[in-house]
């Protein structure tokens, strides 16, 4: 494409450097803004005496040649095999509950044996509830394969079970769960993995929930250098065609004319001209403020006013000088449940008010990661993550970081002493010779990523909001598009497709 067209991105998180890569790659003139200090967002770093810390990112599925993110990421000249490590194939997440510990491993059909062993009496249950799921996963690569445009006559098959997975677009995964067992501990174990949607299982599509497990079907993944490792390969390969990125950039605002972007203001005022610009951003920002009210359907604005984001995160960043393979850990995550009622780990979203035991998940990123950049030499880094309302924290939402308070600083500081007593009770003595402790609220993901309530995976993926009901790439502003966690979900995959779909539109708008 010979276009010499301006796009601006505005954002830097996956979705943005993407779209900055994909619409370089196509011939654009690309300028991506960001409003903090660092490009990144989620996948930006920080580092505290030696150690260096993830803000978001915690393992990536479909990274081998030929699946969806590998070759994303070969498309823009990026080596996912030089890139990703995977992480313990046997057991890349654990699931801890009160007297029962499950290792997820691959492949499915593994996972499923592992099971069956566990649970004897549940065979017809499991062979339910893995029939779909790996539906789910040839579905997945399917439409992987459409999506890179070198689909296979073998994906013919994937649609015989598109029928029995498209009634659970309409229903949760809860219904899917107890439709397959009776047995709590089972249940529980297949709602494992909720925590990565960030919704209770009677919350999440059910559809949404089995391709999110199918992602991780072969493994799961994380890169070296952690989440920073992969925001600066992205960074290279926009660069690389041409890209250039500008930090401190606020924008306020989204100009239009005559039903047509022009451009973006900036903070203080400064306007940069544009014949395109991809928002990867929070559509409830986007459609919310950035674009005047004028330039929208009504249906479009009110959708966008009652958004549900995903649950908000409490994140306890730890630096501890000793090796946490002596003390159990390994290269996967660890999912620490209090009982065995999946749901209770996110009453707090519901009735404001925390449970009396916090679910955690634990990501030992220096393990993940053999670099050996993440944790001095016999250190290591450690991520401790819940979920809390960020309701609990609105008061201080509109105050800068610095001018919050002391009322502010012991609420964080009680909410972390619960989650550590916590781990402690769980996995006795594991903190200790600790150098670095600091913490991540939901105004912490607020501030640094703009991100509505705070929540890290954008909309939540509930029934009204999910695949047709959600927000679309294309918007009715022409020459402006959406990308990022609003478009096709969180995390690394859906993200990096956002960037794709984006590039895409931008080629097809008219000049």
């Amino acid at each position: 494409m010979a276009s010499t067209r301006r796009a601006l991105v505005i954002g830097t998180g996956t979705g943005g450097l993407a779209s900055a890569a994909f619409l370089a790659k196509d011939g654009f003139d690309v300028l991506a803004l960001d409003a903090d200090a660092e490009i990144g967002g989620y996948l930006a770093p920080f580092s505290k005496d030696g150690f260096v810390f993830d803000q978001g990112l915690h393992y990536v599925g479909a990274c081998r040649p030929g699946q969806l993110v590998h070759d994303l990421l070969q498309s823009l000249g990026v080596d996912a095999g030089e890139l990703f490590h995977e992480l313990n194939p046997d057991g890349f997440d654990l699931y801890r509950f009160p007297d029962l510990d499950v290792q997820v491993c691959r492949p499915l059909a593994a996972y499923r044996e592992r099971l069956g062993v566990l649970f004897p009496e549940e065979s017809k249950g499991l062979r339910h509830f893995f029939g779909l799921l790996d539906g789910a996963a040839r579905m997945h690569d399917a439409l992987a394969r459409g999506i890179l445009g070198r689909p296979v006559l073998t994906d013919l098959v994937a649609l015989t079970g598109v029928p029995a997975l498209l009634q659970w677009s309409q229903r949760p995964l809860r219904e899917l769960i107890e439709q397959s067992t009776s047995d709590e501990r089972l249940r529980a174990v297949l709602a494992g993995q909720s925590g990565a949607w960030a919704l209770p299982p009677s919350r999440v599509v059910g559809l949404a929930a089995l391709l999110y497990m199918a992602h991780f079907s072969d493994g799961a993944f994380f890169p070296r250098g952690g989440g920073g490792g992969l925001r600066d390969a992205l960074v290279r390969a926009a660069e690389a065609k041409g890209a250039q990125f500008r930090t401190r950039a606020l924008v306020e605002r989204i100009e239009t004319e005559r039903g047509r972007v022009t451009g973006v203001v900036l903070a203080g005022g400064e306007r940069i001209e544009a014949d395109i610009v991809v928002s990867a951003v929070d559509p409830a920002l986007t459609l919310g403020r950035l674009v005047s009210a004028s330039d929208l359907p009504t249906s479009l604005r009110r959708k966008a006013a009652v958004i549900e984001p995903s649950m908000a995160t409490f994140q306890i960043w730890l630096g501890l000088r000793r090796d946490l393979r002596t003390y159990g850990l390994g290269a996967q995550n660890v999912w620490l449940y209090p009982s065995y009622d999946v749901e209770e780990g996110f009453s707090a979203r519901f009735t404001g008010k925390l449970p009396p035991r916090p679910m955690l998940f634990l990501s030992p990123t220096s393990i993940k990661d053999p670099s050996g950049t993440l944790a001095p030499e016999g250190s290591s880094s450690l991520v401790v993550l819940t979920y809390v309302p960020h309701a609990r924290f609105r008061k201080w939402q509109s105050l800068p970081e610095a001018e919050r308070g002391p009322a502010y600083a012991a609420y964080r500081d009680e909410i972390a002493a619960w989650m550590l007593k916590e781990l402690d009770a769980r996995y006795p003595g594991l903190v200790g010779d600790v150098v670095v402790q600091a913490y991540g609220t939901p105004l912490t993901a607020a501030d640094r990523t703009r991100a509505a309530a705070g929540a890290p995976f954008g909309p939540a993926m509930t029934l009204s909001q999910w695949g047709p009901k959600g927000f679309r790439t294309r918007t009715p502003v022409t020459g402006l598009y959406l990308a990022g966690s609003g478009v096709f979900g969180g995390g690394v995959a859906p993200c990096l497709l956002s960037g794709l779909a984006a590039s895409f539109m931008a080629k097809l708008a008219p000049k």
